[in-house]
């Protein structure tokens, strides 16, 4: 791809000196002082030299990453169901979509769609359906408690920012395009408030009143935690000199390319996360879009929302590509040190610098988490579970097509006639009751032998009752999907719960395989990385309360937090930057489904029956409680407002329902208990 040439003004130093008058190494040492983004900004020499670093790069990944588009648009093609259809059937369908008489045109068995669904469902349910999401544990006694905290500080930006839905989309890149990829970043969001304030009250000779309370509106950090945003794969250009699923760790760079607009970025620009917004100029002549992409097909919609190149009227949106970039501070002039740093540059049109700034994350790794969940190796680009499920449908759509094309040849009842017997005016669109006239000479012979309906062999009979059935069974080995995950009871007779789940577990085995690859190849970096963004950049100034006290006491008791007392007086809990200290490790997800709820529950219930036939678990184990958290699991969510307050019965009352037998001191017969013992 040609770069496209610039002309700028005379580069000069802090002195006006030019720059080329410069004594040698004075350059670098000259321009430290200040911010490298105005250095580039006031050094139209440098800034070329910088920017030609990022495009060679991205040029590389664009040559390399276009081989897998044309796959990837089949593939899409086959998950919508959609299909090039010819002139003719063009306009059938044209006729059909305005309100004609409907007319048949080939059709696409959806099979590829309902397989991802399938896949994407279980490994949704499976790394989403508990809470927290993210598991964080520590070899260290000392710092146990704080990875119990850092899961609810992980699970709070989960909740925040909606991880759930770039969670889907991530998963779902992955099974459609065999690569999947998100980025990661610390989010500090301030926002405006309305807020109620006490202010001194005056009356008549400003007499001091009292006060009394003023709505006002301040700027407050409503939200400081992580982030984490989807990556178009036809927008994705990363280092490809080593594997995607390991471009995180191995990669000298990752770029990724958004689309935004001029307004969005003029208020970045003020806050000082993007410069020189103004100076970016028309988007290049050559784009590389997203249009590539055929995923608008079926909805007639734009494949990325945001086309420049179907918007061109309206020149406010500017093409943006960001990535970062393991760098030798020394070759950019960035400063003299030899030992790489990674920076963040963002590039806008292809033409101006708009960031650079030093990237100090402690997880030192690019901001991307990146799987190939049907990764073959060791090579550049895997393929996803659509290539292998794809000819599988292509057969099922023509044993289908082929069956209905035998059907409506039988129905168009096709006739043999002797022209010289008939008058074929009357064969034309015949109707119910119609008659056919012989013509004179024809008159008293057998009918028979002027008109005979041709017979009509039904040679695909076999095709949707034995064909059909034996190579979606071949494509349902190949998915690791069935009529159990699917959802569809099999046939033979009513069935259990529990021999629903077992059967449906037992389906579930390679799936499992398949969500522990997941795990491994992302999931756990994406963990580490939310873990280590919290620790670093969480300050004082944001703090979060965590209303809610289940499962919390022992971590809560190790920072000097009394439960009880804390539950007593309404409070909640403030989890400050010191509770989350510590170095984690992020175990692989085990690849199966969370228990459901009715299973839980029938597990409490039964613990519930054992500890209350046996005195001693009634001693080690607070029923109450325990009865509280059966409730909620079953859905009774305000169990504890008929809950009675023995504090507030007459002392006559509570003696005599101690004589009954109904209440017990507290720690029952052996004694007043340590809290949580």
């Amino acid at each position: 791809m040609n770069e496209e040439s610039f002309d700028f003004e005379q580069p000069t130093g802090l002195d006006n000196t030019p720059k080329d008058e410069w004594p040698s190494g004075a350059r670098i040492e000259a321009g430290s002082e200040r911010p490298f983004i105005e250095r580039l900004s006031n050094d139209p020499k440098l800034h070329g030299k910088v920017r030609e670093y990022f495009a060679s790069r991205l040029r590389m990944s664009e040559e390399a990453m276009k081989v897998f588009h044309p796959r990837w648009r089949v593939q899409e093609k086959k998950a919508q169901a959609y299909i090039d259809l010819p002139n003719w059937e063009k306009t059938l369908k044209e006729m059909n979509d305005t309100g004609a008489p409907p007319k048949a045109v080939r059709f696409v068995v959806p099979y590829t769609y309902a397989t991802i669904s399938t896949i994407v469902t279980y490994l949704f349910h499976t790394f989403a359906g508990r809470k927290p999401m993210f598991q964080v544990n520590s070899y260290k006694n000392e710092t146990v408690h704080s990875a119990r905290m850092m899961e609810l500080v992980m699970q709070y930006n989960a909740d925040h920012t909606r991880m759930m839905k770039c969670m889907f989309q991530f998963l779902q890149d992955g099974e459609l395009y065999g690569l999947q990829a998100m980025r990661t970043r610390w989010k500090e969001e301030r926002k405006l408030r309305t807020v109620w304030k006490k202010q001194p009250k005056f009356g008549f000779m400003s007499l001091l009143l009292g006060t009394e309370s003023v709505k006002t509106k301040e700027e407050r950090l409503v939200y400081a935690g992580n982030e984490v945003a989807n990556i178009d794969p036809f927008l994705f250009f990363p280092d490809t000199r080593v594997p995607m699923s390991e471009v995180a760790t191995k990669g000298e760079f990752v770029i990724w390319r958004s689309y935004e607009g001029k307004h969005g970025l003029k208020v970045a620009e003020a806050d000082g996360e993007f410069f020189n917004i103004d100076k970016c100029g028309v988007a290049p002549a050559v784009n590389w879009t997203g249009t590539d992409s055929a995923r608008g097909l079926l909805s007639g919609g734009d494949a990325h929302a945001g086309d420049p190149q179907k918007s061109a009227q309206i020149n406010n949106f500017i093409q943006v590509d960001q990535g970062s970039f393991t760098v030798i501070p020394r070759e950019l002039e960035i400063s003299g040190k030899e030992k790489p740093e990674k920076w963040m540059f963002a590039l806008g049109n292809k033409r101006q610098i708009i960031q650079a700034e030093p990237m100090d994350a402690d997880h030192d790794m690019h901001p991307v988490v990146v799987g190939e969940p049907y990764s073959l190796g060791y090579g550049l680009g895997q393929p996803g579970i659509s290539d292998f499920t794809a000819p599988m449908q292509d057969i099922m759509s023509w044993l289908v097509n082929s069956h209905i094309e035998n059907v409506r040849t039988a129905l168009n009842n096709m006739l043999v006639v002797d022209p010289g017997l008939v008058e074929m005016q009357d064969l034309k669109n015949p109707g119910p009751g119609k008659i056919i006239r012989l013509k004179e000479a024809a008159q008293g012979t057998d009918v028979r032998a002027a008109v005979q309906q041709l017979g009509i062999v039904d040679v695909t009979s076999g095709h949707m009752h034995r064909d059909f059935p034996m190579v979606m069974k071949i494509a349902d080995a190949i998915g690791a999907v069935n009529d159990n995950l699917r959802g569809i009871q099999n046939q033979g007779g009513r069935k259990s719960a529990t021999e629903a789940r077992t059967s449906a577990e037992a389906a579930a085995s390679r799936l499992a395989s398949h969500a522990k690859l997941i795990s491994s190849q992302s999931m756990v970096v994406l963990a580490e990385q939310l873990s280590l963004n919290i620790q670093q950049y969480l300050d004082d100034e944001f703090f979060i309360d965590i209303v809610g006290m289940q499962g919390l006491q022992y971590p809560l008791r190790h920072f000097g937090i009394n439960p009880a007392k804390l539950m007593a007086e309404g409070g909640a809990v403030r989890i400050t930057p010191e509770m989350l200290v510590g170095d984690f490790y992020y175990p692989v997800h085990d690849g199966t489904l969370p228990m459901d709820k009715v299973a839980l529950l029938d597990a409490w219930t039964q613990m519930f029956q054992t500890i209350q036939a046996n005195p001693l678990l009634m001693q080690r184990f607070d029923i109450v409680r325990i009865f509280e958290f059966i409730g909620q699991l079953s859905g009774a969510q305000n169990i504890g407002e008929f809950k009675i307050d023995l504090m507030a019965q007459p002392d006559a009352q509570v003696a005599a329902q101690a004589q009954a037998g109904n209440i017990a001191p507290m720690g029952g017969a052996g004694g007043p208990q340590t809290p949580g013992a």
